[in-house]
Protein backbone atom coordinates (compact mmCIF):
# COMPACT_ATOMS: atom_id res chain seq x y z
CA UNK A 1 0.00 0.00 0.00
CA UNK A 2 1.05 3.81 -0.81
CA UNK A 3 -0.67 6.39 0.30
CA UNK A 4 0.47 9.91 -0.45
CA UNK A 5 -0.31 13.71 0.56
CA UNK A 6 -1.42 15.38 -1.48
CA UNK A 7 -2.12 18.60 0.56
CA UNK A 8 -1.69 18.62 3.71
CA UNK A 9 -3.23 22.36 4.77
CA UNK A 10 -6.22 23.92 6.10
CA UNK A 11 -9.49 25.54 4.06
CA UNK A 12 -7.49 28.38 3.26
CA UNK A 13 -4.47 26.77 2.23
CA UNK A 14 -0.68 27.88 3.02
CA UNK A 15 0.38 30.52 2.10
CA UNK A 16 -3.01 32.22 3.09
CA UNK A 17 -3.90 35.18 0.32
CA UNK A 18 -2.52 38.49 1.90
CA UNK A 19 -0.44 37.22 4.86
CA UNK A 20 2.92 37.79 5.75
CA UNK A 21 3.58 35.91 8.94
CA UNK A 22 6.62 33.81 9.37
CA UNK A 23 5.04 30.22 7.81
CA UNK A 24 3.37 32.09 5.28
CA UNK A 25 6.50 33.64 3.71
CA UNK A 26 8.60 30.71 4.51
CA UNK A 27 11.37 29.69 2.40
CA UNK A 28 10.51 25.60 3.47
CA UNK A 29 8.82 23.62 1.00
CA UNK A 30 6.99 21.70 4.24
CA UNK A 31 5.71 24.94 5.38
CA UNK A 32 3.79 25.50 1.89
CA UNK A 33 0.27 23.34 2.34
CA UNK A 34 -2.48 22.98 -0.97
CA UNK A 35 -6.19 21.75 0.84
CA UNK A 36 -6.00 18.27 2.34
CA UNK A 37 -6.85 15.07 0.56
CA UNK A 38 -4.78 12.08 0.32
CA UNK A 39 -4.39 9.46 -3.04
CA UNK A 40 -4.29 5.60 -1.68
CA UNK A 41 -2.32 2.97 -4.26
CA UNK A 42 -2.63 -0.88 -4.17
CA UNK A 43 -1.82 -2.92 -6.58
CA UNK A 44 -2.45 -0.83 -9.21
CA UNK A 45 -5.84 0.21 -8.10
CA UNK A 46 -6.11 4.40 -7.09
CA UNK A 47 -8.23 5.99 -5.02
CA UNK A 48 -8.23 8.99 -4.42
CA UNK A 49 -10.10 10.44 -1.08
CA UNK A 50 -11.77 14.34 -1.53
CA UNK A 51 -11.15 16.41 -4.53
CA UNK A 52 -10.17 20.00 -2.90
CA UNK A 53 -10.18 23.39 -4.81
CA UNK A 54 -6.34 22.22 -5.39
CA UNK A 55 -6.96 18.83 -6.90
CA UNK A 56 -6.18 19.41 -10.63
CA UNK A 57 -2.75 21.00 -9.53
CA UNK A 58 -1.94 18.19 -7.48
CA UNK A 59 -3.18 15.62 -9.69
CA UNK A 60 -0.43 17.19 -12.24
CA UNK A 61 2.04 17.55 -9.72
CA UNK A 62 2.12 14.15 -8.49
CA UNK A 63 1.14 12.50 -12.05
CA UNK A 64 -1.83 10.39 -10.93
CA UNK A 65 -2.44 8.13 -14.06
CA UNK A 66 -5.94 7.20 -12.90
CA UNK A 67 -8.78 7.15 -10.42
CA UNK A 68 -10.61 4.38 -10.01
CA UNK A 69 -12.49 5.34 -6.96
CA UNK A 70 -12.92 8.51 -4.82
CA UNK A 71 -14.02 9.01 -1.49
CA UNK A 72 -15.59 11.59 0.30
CA UNK A 73 -15.23 12.70 4.12
CA UNK A 74 -17.97 15.14 4.07
CA UNK A 75 -18.68 17.64 1.84
CA UNK A 76 -17.34 21.28 3.22
CA UNK A 77 -16.11 23.13 -0.20
CA UNK A 78 -12.07 23.28 0.60
CA UNK A 79 -12.78 19.03 0.34
CA UNK A 80 -15.06 18.66 -2.68
CA UNK A 81 -14.90 21.19 -5.33
CA UNK A 82 -11.98 19.86 -7.07
CA UNK A 83 -14.61 17.23 -8.27
CA UNK A 84 -15.49 18.56 -11.50
CA UNK A 85 -11.36 17.79 -12.94
CA UNK A 86 -12.30 13.92 -12.12
CA UNK A 87 -14.04 14.17 -15.80
CA UNK A 88 -10.64 13.66 -17.32
CA UNK A 89 -10.29 10.35 -15.32
CA UNK A 90 -13.54 9.17 -17.25
CA UNK A 91 -12.09 10.64 -20.51
CA UNK A 92 -8.81 8.62 -20.10
CA UNK A 93 -10.35 5.33 -18.59
CA UNK A 94 -13.37 5.48 -20.56
CA UNK A 95 -15.50 4.57 -17.81
CA UNK A 96 -17.82 5.59 -14.77
CA UNK A 97 -16.04 6.45 -11.42
CA UNK A 98 -17.82 5.23 -8.66
CA UNK A 99 -17.97 7.77 -5.73
CA UNK A 100 -18.35 6.93 -2.06
CA UNK A 101 -19.72 8.63 0.96
CA UNK A 102 -21.92 9.00 3.48
CA UNK A 103 -25.73 10.08 2.83
CA UNK A 104 -25.89 13.19 3.76
CA UNK A 105 -22.11 14.17 2.08
CA UNK A 106 -24.06 12.44 -1.67
CA UNK A 107 -26.90 14.99 -1.20
CA UNK A 108 -25.15 17.90 -0.60
CA UNK A 109 -22.61 16.34 -3.60
CA UNK A 110 -25.20 15.59 -5.88
CA UNK A 111 -27.24 19.30 -4.69
CA UNK A 112 -23.92 21.39 -5.70
CA UNK A 113 -22.89 19.02 -8.83
CA UNK A 114 -26.30 18.53 -9.97
CA UNK A 115 -25.08 18.06 -13.91
CA UNK A 116 -23.03 14.84 -12.64
CA UNK A 117 -24.88 11.27 -13.62
CA UNK A 118 -23.21 8.36 -15.27
CA UNK A 119 -24.52 8.97 -18.67
CA UNK A 120 -22.04 10.60 -21.49
CA UNK A 121 -23.90 12.87 -23.20
CA UNK A 122 -22.83 13.93 -26.80
CA UNK A 123 -21.43 17.77 -26.95
CA UNK A 124 -20.52 18.29 -22.65
CA UNK A 125 -17.45 17.54 -20.95
CA UNK A 126 -19.12 16.25 -17.62
CA UNK A 127 -18.10 13.90 -15.30
CA UNK A 128 -19.38 10.27 -15.14
CA UNK A 129 -19.67 9.08 -11.47
CA UNK A 130 -22.20 6.26 -9.98
CA UNK A 131 -22.60 7.37 -6.46
CA UNK A 132 -22.56 5.17 -3.65
CA UNK A 133 -23.50 5.32 -0.21
CA UNK A 134 -21.23 4.33 2.51
CA UNK A 135 -23.26 2.51 5.33
CA UNK A 136 -20.26 0.19 6.31
CA UNK A 137 -17.09 -1.29 5.23
CA UNK A 138 -16.83 -1.93 1.25
CA UNK A 139 -13.90 -3.33 -0.98
CA UNK A 140 -12.41 -1.57 -3.68
CA UNK A 141 -9.88 -4.26 -5.90
CA UNK A 142 -8.19 -6.02 -3.09
CA UNK A 143 -8.44 -2.94 -0.42
CA UNK A 144 -10.79 -3.59 2.33
CA UNK A 145 -12.28 0.06 3.40
CA UNK A 146 -13.76 0.96 6.95
CA UNK A 147 -15.59 3.75 7.43
CA UNK A 148 -14.81 5.49 10.63
CA UNK A 149 -17.70 7.94 11.48
CA UNK A 150 -15.71 10.75 13.72
CA UNK A 151 -17.16 14.67 15.63
CA UNK A 152 -17.05 17.46 13.32
CA UNK A 153 -19.19 20.45 14.31
CA UNK A 154 -22.99 19.68 12.98
CA UNK A 155 -21.62 17.75 9.91
CA UNK A 156 -21.68 13.99 9.49
CA UNK A 157 -18.34 13.54 8.58
CA UNK A 158 -16.17 10.54 7.90
CA UNK A 159 -12.03 9.44 8.05
CA UNK A 160 -11.40 5.94 6.31
CA UNK A 161 -9.04 2.90 7.34
CA UNK A 162 -7.35 1.03 4.56
CA UNK A 163 -6.68 -2.88 5.08
CA UNK A 164 -4.83 -4.46 2.21
CA UNK A 165 -2.26 -7.79 2.77
CA UNK A 166 -2.15 -7.49 6.63
CA UNK A 167 -1.51 -3.65 7.21
CA UNK A 168 -3.52 -0.93 7.73
CA UNK A 169 -3.50 2.79 7.38
CA UNK A 170 -6.64 5.71 8.99
CA UNK A 171 -7.23 8.78 7.57
CA UNK A 172 -9.16 11.28 9.76
CA UNK A 173 -8.50 15.13 8.21
CA UNK A 174 -11.65 16.74 9.86
CA UNK A 175 -12.09 16.27 13.22
CA UNK A 176 -12.73 17.33 16.89
CA UNK A 177 -13.89 14.07 18.92
CA UNK A 178 -12.88 10.51 17.69
CA UNK A 179 -16.29 8.37 19.18
CA UNK A 180 -15.58 5.17 21.62
CA UNK A 181 -17.17 2.83 18.64
CA UNK A 182 -14.57 4.37 16.40
CA UNK A 183 -11.79 4.14 18.49
CA UNK A 184 -12.61 0.49 18.86
CA UNK A 185 -12.21 0.42 14.85
CA UNK A 186 -8.67 1.95 15.29
CA UNK A 187 -7.16 -0.49 17.11
CA UNK A 188 -4.13 -2.39 15.84
CA UNK A 189 -3.88 0.26 12.81
CA UNK A 190 -0.41 0.96 11.51
CA UNK A 191 -0.38 4.23 10.35
CA UNK A 192 -2.53 7.15 11.15
CA UNK A 193 -3.08 10.77 10.18
CA UNK A 194 -5.13 12.95 12.02
CA UNK A 195 -6.27 16.29 12.27
CA UNK A 196 -4.10 18.83 14.14
CA UNK A 197 -5.36 22.33 13.03
CA UNK A 198 -3.54 24.76 15.57
CA UNK A 199 -2.66 25.36 19.24
CA UNK A 200 -5.85 27.31 20.02
CA UNK A 201 -9.03 26.26 20.55
CA UNK A 202 -11.04 25.56 17.66
CA UNK A 203 -15.10 24.04 17.70
CA UNK A 204 -14.56 21.93 14.64
CA UNK A 205 -10.78 20.89 14.89
CA UNK A 206 -8.54 19.03 17.11
CA UNK A 207 -5.54 21.44 18.56
CA UNK A 208 -2.22 19.74 18.37
CA UNK A 209 -2.49 18.88 21.57
CA UNK A 210 -6.00 17.06 21.55
CA UNK A 211 -4.20 15.47 18.29
CA UNK A 212 -1.31 14.10 20.40
CA UNK A 213 -4.02 12.67 23.11
CA UNK A 214 -5.86 10.82 20.52
CA UNK A 215 -3.07 9.38 18.83
CA UNK A 216 -1.17 8.15 21.33
CA UNK A 217 -4.03 6.36 22.95
CA UNK A 218 -4.67 4.83 19.62
CA UNK A 219 -1.02 3.93 19.31
CA UNK A 220 0.07 3.44 16.02
CA UNK A 221 3.81 2.61 14.76
CA UNK A 222 3.49 5.84 12.97
CA UNK A 223 1.33 9.16 13.18
CA UNK A 224 0.98 11.86 11.23
CA UNK A 225 -0.91 15.42 11.97
CA UNK A 226 -2.39 16.74 9.02
CA UNK A 227 -5.07 19.90 8.22
CA UNK A 228 -2.79 22.38 9.46
CA UNK A 229 -2.95 25.94 9.55
CA UNK A 230 -0.30 29.08 9.39
CA UNK A 231 -0.18 28.62 13.33
CA UNK A 232 2.21 25.95 12.69
CA UNK A 233 5.93 25.91 11.54
CA UNK A 234 6.48 22.63 10.53
CA UNK A 235 10.19 22.49 12.04
CA UNK A 236 9.16 23.77 15.22
CA UNK A 237 6.24 21.80 15.49
CA UNK A 238 8.33 18.51 14.60
CA UNK A 239 10.38 19.34 17.73
CA UNK A 240 7.62 19.34 20.02
CA UNK A 241 6.43 16.05 19.38
CA UNK A 242 6.70 12.71 21.25
CA UNK A 243 8.58 10.18 18.78
CA UNK A 244 6.17 8.26 16.76
CA UNK A 245 4.43 11.52 15.57
CA UNK A 246 4.91 13.21 12.90
CA UNK A 247 3.88 16.50 10.95
CA UNK A 248 3.00 15.35 7.23
CA UNK A 249 3.83 17.66 4.26
CA UNK A 250 2.50 18.27 0.65
CA UNK A 251 4.09 15.18 -1.19
CA UNK A 252 4.83 12.76 1.84
CA UNK A 253 4.74 9.31 0.81
CA UNK A 254 3.67 6.74 3.34
CA UNK A 255 4.56 2.81 2.18
CA UNK A 256 3.15 -0.10 4.13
Amino acid sequence: MKATLLGTGTSSGIPIIGCECAVCLSDDPHNRRLRTSLHVEVGGVHIQVDTPPDFREQALTHRIPRIDAVLFTHAHADHIFGFDDIRRFNTMQKSVIPAYADGGTLRDLTRIFDYISTDKIPGFYRPQIEFCEVSGPFQVGEVRIVPLPVVHGPMPTLGYAFESAGKRLAYIPDCKQIPDATLELLADVDVIILDALRHTQHKTHMTVEESVEALLQIGARQSYMVHMCHDLDHDTLSASLPDGIGVSYDGLVIEL
